[in-house]
């Protein structure tokens, strides 16, 4: 991870913005030779959308025969790990 000044930064902050949106990379800022803050590309969001949920989930594979089994392991391993009781309980 490349780290600059913080001097350096305000000096070139458009070109460091537009370093971290295209070319996707992650700078430190320093002051005093300490990291004082990390500038980072935010996560790209998903295209899939709410209303699209039903056909993704329609598209998986199914787990045929070893459906039973896999519930009775969530049965077996939610009797062994008790819930949490919440103050909403």
């Amino acid at each position: 991870m490349e780290r600059i000044s913080v001097t350096q930064a305000v000096r070139q902050f458009s070109d460091l913005l537009n370093r971290i949106f295209y070319q996707g990379v992650s700078v430190e800022l320093e002051r005093g030779n300490k990291v004082i803050a990390r500038i980072s590309p935010v996560s790209i969001a998903s295209s899939l959308k709410v209303k699209d949920l039903n056909g993704m989930f329609a598209e998986l594979p199914s787990l045929g025969d070893d459906a039973s089994v896999f519930t009775k392991d969530l049965e077996d391993i939610r009797k062994q790990i008790p819930l949490k009781k919440t103050q909403w309980d």
